[in-house]
């Protein structure tokens, strides 16, 4: 945002932060937000756009113009080449975990003196998602939500293999829930050249969720020291190894992915993948591509030990563990 002296007069910073989602027509107005990186996709428009009516009412005089290059997709040298030329954005929406390298840069402008008298407060976040908009001991950005992996199953496919599932020692009726019976779902619904049953990083699951899933740490405490060869995070590997080999290899795996395509024909809907591991996004291409699609969504499955209790999770709270992420 721009500093005390260049902020129009009649617009609450705070507000203006709200607009980090908001998009309007523009038009000639007392006063005009400069937003870039709005979400103005086929499954996000609408509600982006009755965001910027409820804003602008609440604001009289003030339109908002939302440039929509979406927060995973900032392009990097515009945003630079508009701060350095003086046009940059009133508001960026930007990932969290790019916040601090943009700070660092002297990019964004620190928003503590808005919050303090307007709030909101960090009592009201999560702490993980308010640090994470933070640098040096100030706040750069406000978090307007996260996303959650799932893992989603095709109960087409689960029923159509259930004479299999059930000679397996499978229950046909449910998704899988530790890593082992992933492996083992996956084994029955795989067809050589036209399904696979799971492939570990289709979708939205990689490495370093499958680590945090068996507590792993890629940093030590101080953050300054690279923890990623640990026995936690072999042990995820190991697993994602099993399951391309499952499927003939991580590049034979490749191969097959290389003809998949999207829209109605996602892999997904058209049953060339059974399971899959992905954000809550993905419910919009779902519901408008594969509206007859059955299927059902269930906590992504989790290390056995951590399922059972035992051993280093022995004493664990939750059996499953929640990715979140964004």
């Amino acid at each position: 945002m721009r500093d005390a002296q260049g902020v129009r007069p009649n617009v609450k910073p705070l507000l203006a932060l709200a607009a980090l989602l908001l998009t309007a027509v523009a038009s000639a107005a007392e006063t005009t937000l400069s937003v870039w990186g709005a979400h103005l996709g086929p499954d996000s428009i609408a509600g982006t756009l009755a965001v910027a009516q409820a804003f602008e009412q609440r604001n009289p005089g003030v339109r908002v113009r939302m440039l929509g290059l979406g927060a995973g997709h900032m392009n990097p040298q515009k945003l630079l080449t508009a701060i350095v030329g003086g046009s940059a954005p009133d508001v960026v929406v930007q990932a969290r975990f790019n916040i601090s390298d943009w700070t660092s840069r002297g990019a964004f402008l620190p928003l503590d003196g808005y919050l303090a008298k307007d709030g909101p407060r960090r009592e009201e976040y999560y702490a993980a998602a308010w640090d994470e908009a933070m640098y040096a001991g100030k706040v750069y950005g406000i978090a307007t939500g996260a996303d959650d992996r799932a893992l989603y199953w095709n109960r087409g496919l689960f029923r159509e293999k259930q004479a299999e599932l059930t000679a397996a020692g499978l229950d046909w009726r449910r998704a899988p829930r530790t890593w082992t019976e992933l492996i083992r779902y996956s084994k029955v619904l795989s067809e050589k050249g036209k399904r696979a049953g799971f492939i570990p990083n289709y979708g939205n699951a990689w490495l370093y969720l499958y680590a945090f899933q068996q507590n792993a740490a890629f940093l030590s405490p101080d953050g300054t020291r690279c923890t990623l060869a640990s026995p936690q995070t072999a042990d995820a590997l190991a697993f994602m190894k099993e399951g391309y080999d499952l499927l003939g290899g991580y590049a034979a795996t490749t191969a097959f992915q290389s003809g998949f395509q999207g829209g109605e024909n996602d892999p997904f809907i058209s049953g060339q993948v059974a399971m899959k591991i992905d954000g809550d996004w993905s419910l919009g291409g779902l519901a408008r591509y594969g509206p007859g699609l059955d299927f059902g969504v269930a906590p992504p499955p989790v290390p056995d030990d951590r399922y059972e209790g035992k051993g280093a999770f022995k004493g664990e709270k939750d059996r499953f563990v929640t990715w979140i992420g964004g």
